[in-house]
Parts: C-alpha cells; sequence; structure tokens
C-alpha cells in the first residue's frame, strides 16, 4: 500500500533485514539427519499399515462376494442336485 503524498511513513536510514529460510533435500547437521530418519520410518510404518488395511478391506470384500454367491445360488444348486441321480438327469423340463 502506498501512503499518501502529504503523509509519508518514517524514513529509515537502514533498509530491513530479511530472514530467508532455505530448505534443502538432504539435512547438514546430526540432528537433522536424525529427525530426517525418524520422520522417514515413522512415513514407512504409515505406509506399511494402510496396506495392510487396504488387503483386509479388500479381502474382506472379496469374502462377502463369495458368500453371497453361495447364498444366491444355493437354491438353484439343491434344485439341480435333486434331479440328478448317478449323474443322469431325472427329469427334463421343457418348455415349447
Amino acid at each position: 500500500m502506498e501512503q499518501p503524498p502529504d503523509r509519508q511513513g518514517p524514513q529509515t536510514a537502514q533498509p530491513r533485514s530479511v530472514r530467508v529460510i532455505h530448505i534443502s533435500g538432504q539435512p547438514r547437521t546430526w540432528l537433522g539427519r536424525l529427525v530426517a530418519g525418524i520422520i522417514g520410518a515413522a512415513l514407512i510404518l504409515v505406509a506399511f499399515f494402510l496396506s495392510i488395511l487396504a488387503f483386509a478391506i479388500i479381502a474382506s470384500l472379496v469374502v462377502v462376494a463369495i458368500v453371497y454367491f453361495k447364498w444366491v445360488t444355493h437354491r438353484a444348486r439343491r434344485a439341480m442336485h435333486s434331479d440328478t441321480i448317478d449323474g443322469e438327469v431325472k427329469r427334463r423340463d421343457i418348455d415349447g
């Protein structure tokens, strides 16, 4: 924001110093390396637990789908089983 011409802000002889923080890819001190190692290990553990959770969810969905399919087709399998004797079909319904 600029000040109006009749009201100038206080002028300082020295420019204000600005702190610049550089974040590099690799830590330079032993403390930075320790913190980076701890953070890296924590991220690996979190990824491992999330992959186990995803596997458990997918496996349970597959089990539920198989149980549902068997439950839905139970009556049809029982009807087919009761119509066969020694591998031969007892009766055949032909809709003409």
